[in-house]
Parts: structure tokens; C-alpha cells; sequence
């Protein structure tokens, strides 16, 4: 059990259910008298967020950005609030922070297709980034992979309108970047899946919540 206030990240692929279980989450902590503090990442009401949205995610640039400008452009937006989650961790409880998305997806979507040491060269400095030296970004105490298939996710981003990430194969990618990741750094995963069959909102929260009722304070 963290001796700070919990920092608790759920990460998934696009359409794949983190903005739902974020909320289910921070409700049911609100519900047991934490006070919740809930981050979504990037920021779309921020100039740090907008940003990412207008030039790199809604757009397909016409002079693309290399992987590092990518990284350096996202964890601007998370440093934007570095300072504020850190007070919250630091001060008396009992507080939760609950983040949909954080630096987490930045190691698992810039090192797609990497490998060997060139993958690590990467993470090293995605890592180095974000928590060595000053500043640093704050740390989570658990980090939850919501794992649902590629197809679900498409099927649910039917109709919407999608920015050039939200295709099939590059989905498909990120998701094996995720995969990696979590067994890697020992990430919760969480099937949205029982065998074939889509599993509940609620029955993916019961089991999130499994894993978080153990740090909380």
C-alpha cells in the first residue's frame, strides 16, 4: 500500500472502454468517501491537449512529426498537470487520482514496431523523460491495461467521426505495443472479453476494482 495518496492510470486502445471505466471507477471510489481526483489525457479543453488534437491526431500532417516530437508533444499536455497531481498525492487523505490515459500510452505508442535495443533506447528516454531528473511526472501505483480486441473497438467507433490512428492495422499494432508493455512493466490486464462473448461494463469494473481496492488507504 503506497504511503501517498494512490495514482491509479486505465489505459486501452481507442473506443476501448478507458473513459467508461475511469468513470465507473472514480463514482464507486466518490461512494466510499475518497475524494477522487479523475484526469482524462490529452487534454481537449487545453491548449497543451488542443494541440494534439488539431495538429497530430484529427490531421495527418503533411510534414509528419519523428517519434520524439511526438513523445516531446504529449508529455508537454501531462507536465501541464504535474505540479497539481503531485499536491494531491503529497497531502493528507483520503485522495485518489484516477487518470484516463497518461505518459503510459506515450512508451506503448511510440516504440510500435520497435525492438531489441532500438525499442529500449526509446523507453529508456521516454522513461528518463518523464520520471529521472527534474522535473518528473508522478508516478502510478497501478496501471491498468483494458485489453479488448480490435474489432470491438472498431465497432464501436462506428459512425464517429476518426482521427488516422482509428484504423484497423494501426489499432492492431497498438495493441501488440500494449501487450508488450504491460508484461514488460507488470501492468493489470484486463480482458473485455470472457471467450467470445463482450463482457459487462460492470463485470470489467468489478474486476478493476478487485485490483484497486488493494492500495487504496
Amino acid at each position: 500500500m503506497p504511503k501517498h495518496n494512490p495514482f491509479i492510470i486505465i489505459e486501452a486502445l481507442d473506443a476501448g472502454g478507458s473513459q467508461t471505466q475511469t468513470d465507473l471507477l472514480s463514482a464507486r471510489l466518490k461512494k466510499a468517501k475518497y475524494t477522487v481526483h479523475q484526469y482524462h489525457f490529452p487534454q481537449e479543453d487545453k491548449a497543451t491537449g488542443r494541440l494534439i488534437y488539431d495538429k497530430f491526431l484529427l490531421h495527418q500532417n503533411k510534414q509528419p512529426f519523428s517519434r520524439r516530437e511526438q513523445a516531446l508533444l504529449f508529455i508537454q499536455d501531462f507536465f501541464s498537470k504535474a505540479d497539481e497531481m503531485h499536491a494531491i498525492m503529497a497531502q493528507a487523505g483520503p485522495h485518489v487520482i484516477v487518470s484516463d490515459r497518461f505518459c503510459t500510452s506515450t512508451m506503448a505508442y511510440q516504440t510500435v514496431g520497435k525492438s531489441g535495443q532500438d525499442r529500449k533506447k526509446m523507453l529508456d528516454w521516454i522513461h528518463w523523460l518523464c520520471w529521472q531528473g527534474k522535473p518528473v511526472l508522478p508516478k502510478p501505483d497501478k496501471v491498468i491495461f483494458l485489453d479488448t480486441p480490435v474489432e470491438i473497438s472498431l465497432k464501436r467507433l462506428k459512425g464517429k467521426k476518426l482521427d488516422f490512428h482509428e484504423t484497423k492495422e494501426k489499432l492492431t499494432t497498438f495493441r501488440r505495443s500494449y501487450t508488450t508493455l504491460a508484461k514488460d512493466q507488470g501492468w493489470v490486464v484486463v480482458s473485455s472479453m470472457d471467450g467470445k462473448r463482450e463482457r459487462t461494463r460492470q463485470e470489467i469494473h468489478e474486476e478493476i476494482y478487485s485490483h484497486i481496492r488493494k492500495i487504496l488507504p
